[in-house]
């Protein structure tokens, strides 16, 4: 073989190589062991700030038939994770006492909650839970009641933040901490309107405050779960390394833990927002630009697009969806479902977002668990054993089986080869199994369905 064909081959084969990696494959976010790309939409509420809990004077507004049929139509169209804000201006929830501090949370929340993510998990979609809005340092007192924004104090006041933490977050967080289908709690959304230079609220915070205020929330969701974190940032611009074009990178390790050090204060993946005034062929924030990769714009780590129009501007629908993805993004949420604001329809992206997940669905498709469904039958004996649910598999006798419900809540645990009560299993529809072997590793997990 002569040596100019060997040259030949090395140089088709470094071309090859080339192109392949200017393809620029889609980032994904690694949940529960798989590796997932966003193919979400916002909600991003049914009534603002009122979804879930009790309003002083309005009293609760949680509709589950809202949620019901909005999350089969996900399951319908290929979303398999929904964006959707909780306290907003902090108008409902949480509970404040006479000096801004927070007292807990009403009677109603949790359970509204927790009804809320079982719909999502029977139709096998993840949910996003976003806690905050810039609405909060806005003031919507006159039309929302006496909590409804002005709450730059809950920022600012490290105790005051402190009092939400201890309060309302880490109930939240424990009570969900092993949900198969919370994705990731969102600190806040856009936080960069209510900080001092790009903000546009009445009342307005230091870069500082609010980086210590996320910072410490982000610490405290780290402690009490296993759950990611991350930021609803208003645009590339305050959420790059690339400067310039971008002036700064507010949600970085480096600028948390600056203005709180330490070390479980940080986000486990980025959020960008983009809207047609972003657009700008030489210095736009656009995350849909040919060649404006995550890379290009030195996104250290995987970034969704959490908002982007849901309809037709500067870009298709269509365009932004399969950009987002040539991009190496690792997901895209189009806005919206039901905000009803001018920005974009259900109707005018759900068959986009069905088109691109049936061409990806292998790293689209979500279920409550990884690995395997069992279907068991409901019947009139009260007890089973690991065999009633892993015939024909064996399990050994010193591993242990541990059952929760969706909101994981557990309902059984026990050892292999043990008596278990079936009535405790019956009477739910769908469950969620883990067995774990005598070091505590995991040897198989799957989901119940009770039929």
């Amino acid at each position: 073989m002569n040596s100019s064909y060997i040259l030949r081959n090395v140089f088709v084969l470094i071309l090859f190589a080339l192109a392949v990696a200017s393809a620029q494959p889609a980032n994904t976010i690694k949940y529960n062991g798989k590796d997932y790309y966003i193919n979400g939409i916002n909600v991003p509420w049914n009534a603002f700030g009122t979804d879930a809990g009790t309003h002083y004077e309005w009293g609760p507004l949680y509709d589950r038939d809202f949620f019901s049929t909005f999350f089969q139509e996900c399951k319908a169209y290929g979303v398999n994770c929904v964006r959707w804000w909780v306290h907003c201006d902090g108008r409902s929830t949480p509970e404040f006492d006479e000096n801004g501090f927070v007292t807990g949370l009403d009677d109603n929340f949790l359970s509204n909650m927790e009804d809320l993510l079982s719909i999502a998990a029977e139709n096998n979609v993840m949910v996003m839970p976003c806690l905050w809005s810039f609405d909060m340092t806005k003031d919507f007192t006159t039309d929302a009641g006496k909590y409804a924004g002005l709450h730059a104090d809950l920022i600012q006041d490290s105790a005051k933040t402190r009092s939400y933490i201890n309060n309302a977050l880490i109930p939240m967080v424990q009570k969900f901490a092993n949900t198969c289908n919370l994705f990731a709690w969102e600190i806040i959304n856009e936080p960069e309107w209510s900080i001092d230079g790009p903000g546009t609220t009445v009342q307005k915070v230091s870069a500082t405050e609010m980086a210590r205020f996320c910072a410490m929330i982000a610490e405290a969701i780290h402690l009490h779960s296993d759950k990611m974190v991350t930021v609803g940032s208003a645009c590339l611009k305050w959420h790059s390394s690339k400067q310039p074009p971008a002036e700064t990178h507010y949600w970085s390790d480096y600028f948390l833990q600056a203005a709180y050090n330490k070390p479980k204060a940080y986000l486990d993946f980025y959020q960008i927002h983009y809207y047609d005034w972003m657009f700008n062929p030489d210095w736009g924030y656009d995350p849909f630009q040919s060649g404006k990769t995550a890379e290009y714009w030195e996104l250290d780590k995987p970034t969704i697009i959490g908002e982007s129009p849901g309809m037709e501007g500067q870009y298709t629908v269509e365009q932004m969806i399969n950009n987002a993805y040539e991009n190496g993004f690792a997901g895209i949420m189009p806005w919206s479902y039901f905000a009803n604001d001018g920005h974009g329809t259900w109707d005018n992206c759900k068959s986009a977002l069905k088109a691109f997940r049936d061409a990806h669905a292998s790293i689209v498709d979500f279920e409550c668990t990884g690995t395997s469904t069992i279907k068991i039958r409901s019947n009139s004996e009260d007890k089973f054993t690991s065999a009633d649910l892993f015939r024909p598999g064996r399990l050994n006798n010193d591993y242990t089986i541990k059952v929760f419900d969706t909101q994981g809540r557990l309902v059984i645990k026990g050892q292999a080869g043990k008596a278990l009560s079936r009535s405790q299993i019956t009477s739910h529809k769908t469950l969620i199994y883990q067995v774990t072997g005598s070091g505590g590793n995991l040897v198989k997990a799957g989901k119940l369905m009770i039929e």
